[in-house]
């Protein structure tokens, strides 16, 4: 096809936005409409155009960093109709709910009640409910990741791992999640009776002092707007979350540094440079912002504590952020089951979840809750290095460099610089892992 490396940079852009609003649409209406986005933009969704850039990429970067977008899309499109089948089974009336009126109600809906629920009682019927009556969803989304494992052996992608994990070597990120499991375990909330507890310590509902009474864009111009970080940047709307407890406002904080990374980039810079498919930048953002809600110099400078309470409640979050961050080590840990037999799958699915939270979530939910995504690997790495630039920060600007104008100016300056390697080196992982134990240690003591 010879496409100039413009132009498959702009499809690629164009393809890569369709997906998203598609995937969007998924998860909020179900799969309405089942047409595959991606066949519009064959032209860089196919093995042919695959193994033409692994030819050309050696003598033009653009074309390089192109190939990984150009497998991820091909895997996308010939796997659509086990993704429509997954969608579909998330909004299927296929939860039977107990009690004086009982109901039947999707997965996704059940999991929602399940999230608001704060009555233990109740919660449990819904969790109960949905471990019971998952096993459509379960089944599609287990034929998802096997046809998706399938598509990478056809498209002639033997070691998945090295184009999913932006570390190297890849192999070193499922051990350092196997050490921060260990690291972390004597911080760990005392162990929970069953997984739904769990659920709700990651909540921090208890964390609920100075946070404003509804979440709007206005919010984070009020936290971050006097100090430059945002001046002449349009950032992208994204969807904030329900308020369920302080955890929400972490997953908004972390939505607000995703959004900052993708419109802080080089205007003139291609897309494929500029936003890698496994962009460790955009999770590095993501985990210092959304960890903001766990330093007590937040909840005093930002939320109006008093000292003592915000820090007791920086433990509260820390302790959720905590929980979540060993889940997406399992997460991490998790891939690559899908090849193990059904029996193998669950115990292994149950033995990570209950060391990762103190209660096994049970085996019929695997690929289910947590969904698996091929962004988890960056999470983590992105996680564990966020700890290191929160750091230096706080070396160079001070403990409430979250307002200081030097420390804005300075991450606008780093994202001038496209990344030379959209990869991280173990050593730098590592030493995200050895600071949140540092992190930890002078939160608890």
């Amino acid at each position: 096809m010879d496409l100039p490396p413009h132009e498959i940079d702009r499809l690629i852009a164009r393809a890569t936005d369709e997906l998203r609003q598609k995937d969007r649409a998924f998860r909020v209406e179900g799969p309405a409409a089942r047409g595959n986005v991606l066949e519009a933009f064959r032209a860089v969704s196919t093995r042919s155009m695959w193994i033409e850039l692994g030819e050309r990429g050696a003598k033009n970067p653009i074309l390089a960093a192109a190939q990984a977008h150009v497998a991820a899309l091909t895997i996308t499109r010939v796997t659509w109709a086990e993704r429509v089948r997954l969608a579909e089974a998330w909004h299927a009336p296929t939860i039977e709910i107990e009690g004086p009126a009982p109901e039947r109600v999707s997965p996704r809906v059940t999991l929602a009640r399940l999230l608001d629920e704060t009555v233990p009682a109740r919660r449990h019927v819904l969790a109960d409910a949905l471990a019971r009556g998952a096993g459509d969803l379960s089944d599609a989304a287990l034929v998802h990741e096997e046809r998706r494992a399938e598509a990478f052996r056809r498209l002639g992608i033997e070691d998945v791992d090295a184009l999913e994990i932006p570390v190297k070597p890849a192999a070193s990120l499922a051990r350092i999640a196997e050490r921060l499991l260990d690291v972390t375990a004597e911080l760990m909330p005392k162990r929970a009776p069953r997984w739904d507890d769990a659920l709700a310590v990651m909540l921090a509902r208890d964390a609920g002092e100075g946070w404003p009474a509804r979440l709007s864009p206005r919010w984070f111009q009020e936290l971050f707007g006097k100090t430059g970080l945002f001046d002449g940047l349009s950032i992208p709307p994204f969807t904030l979350p329900r308020l369920l407890g302080a955890s929400s406002f972490v997953r908004a904080l972390a939505r607000f540094g995703e959004a900052f990374a993708e419109a802080d980039v080089p205007r003139a810079a291609p897309f494929v440079l500029a936003r890698p498919l496994f962009d460790l930048r955009r999770a590095r953002r993501a985990a210092l912002f959304g960890a903001l809600p766990a330093d007590p110099t937040f909840g005093v400078r930002s939320l109006g504590l008093g000292r003592s309470r915000a820090r007791a409640q920086a433990q509260d979050v820390a302790r959720a952020l905590l929980l979540s961050l060993r889940l997406d080590a399992a997460r991490v840990l998790l891939r690559g089951t899908v090849t193990l037999p059904h029996r193998a799958r669950r115990e292994r699915f149950e033995e990570l979840t209950d060391r990762a939270l103190g209660a096994s979530i049970p085996g019929g939910l695997a690929f289910v809750f947590p969904a698996f995504d091929p962004q988890d690997p960056t999470r983590l790495a992105g996680a564990l290095l966020a700890l290191s630039d929160r750091r230096a920060l706080l070396e160079r600007f001070d403990e409430d460099w979250f307002q200081n104008p030097r420390a804005a100016l300075a991450l606008r300056e780093e994202h001038a610089v496209l990344p030379r390697e959209p990869t991280s080196p173990e050593a730098a992982i590592e030493a995200g892992l050895g600071e949140l134990s540092r992190l930890l240690a002078e939160l608890f003591r």
